[in-house]
């Protein structure tokens, strides 16, 4: 026979009283049903806790001994569901965070540190992270939820989308086509280009598109660099336009790439058999909450 908690809560109350009409009265029963508990107990644990008379109750002294052990035990349960109560409050917990690069640098981060003066119990875990080893993250359990660009179909990934965010062309201030509001793919194919990988299959549909053999003659990982590069007269680029806040821009002017417009969907991911925690529920409800004029 399995041990129900109510019966240790009725055992330590008679334990401590030794007194079963005021131990029944503490947990609220009759004290014809609290015997009954503490006999069920006893034929449970095939021992005999309580010597009992009409005039007194006396623990024995296998009672003493399970007193203190399921006092600690008890004390544990309660430390556990103080401990789960907290955590559903956002009192303490962890949210543990996968990004790219490009959102790190503004939306993230400042969703990030929005949540950290709401809750800055919660232990933020962020890793930042190509889309390809996003994915990986995800399937691992590695993480809760990531900020990324939409990731190849899986059966184990459940993506939302969140917005759709921009490629922009970026030039040397001064740069022939600087005057042009607006760039069509062809204005770059003259110019070197300065690819980043995370982009490059986006990019290279930009100009199979429009019939255009064009292929980076360079390719860097960090859109820091690639403007750092532009800036040196290196060439062009083609960033994302989420970043560009968080950048600097001396020396340097973007412009939207028309014919076609080179969108990325920014989704949340989270693996399918993974429970959101509290914490990252919150933090997928605020990213959620962030107006799409806030990232145009």
């Amino acid at each position: 026979m399995r041990i129900k908690l109510r019966q240790v809560e009725g055992f330590l109350a008679a334990a401590d009283s030794l007194s079963f009409s005021r131990a029944a009265e503490r947990i609220g029963m009759t004290q014809p049903a609290f015997s009954q508990l503490i006999r069920d107990l006893e034929a449970a644990l095939d021992v005999k806790l309580f010597d009992r008379s009409t005039r007194r109750v006396r623990i024995t002294d296998v009672g003493l001994q399970l007193r203190d052990q399921m006092r600690r035990g008890l004390l544990e349960i309660d430390n556990a569901c103080n401990n789960a109560r907290a955590i559903t409050r956002l009192k303490q917990g962890q949210l543990s965070l996968a990004v790219l690069p490009s959102l790190a640098l503004g939306l993230v981060n400042d969703t990030l540190a929005a949540f950290h003066d709401s809750y800055p119990e919660v232990q933020v875990r962020l890793r930042e992270a190509r889309t390809p080893h996003i994915a990986e993250l995800l399937l691992n359990y590695e993480v809760d939820l990531a900020v990324c660009s939409r990731l190849e179909p899986h059966e184990s990934l459940v993506m939302e989308r969140l917005f759709d965010d921009e490629l922009v062309a970026v030039l040397p201030r001064g740069h022939a086509l600087s005057p042009r509001r607006a760039l069509q793919w062809r204005h770059l194919a003259g110019d070197p280009l300065i690819g980043l990988q995370a982009q490059a299959d986006l990019i290279r549909a930009g100009f199979v598109e429009n019939g255009i053999d064009k292929r980076p003659e360079h390719e860097v990982l960090n859109t820091v660099t690639a403007l750092s590069m532009v800036r040196a007269g290196f060439g062009a680029t083609i960033v994302p336009a989420i970043a560009l806040p968080e950048l600097n821009l001396r020396g340097l002017v973007h412009r939207p790439l028309r014919g076609p417009r080179p969108m990325r969907e920014i989704c949340l991911c989270r693996h399918v058999d993974h429970a959101l925690s509290p914490a990252a529920g919150r933090f997928r409800q605020m990213l959620q909450e962030i107006p799409l004029a806030a990232v145009a």
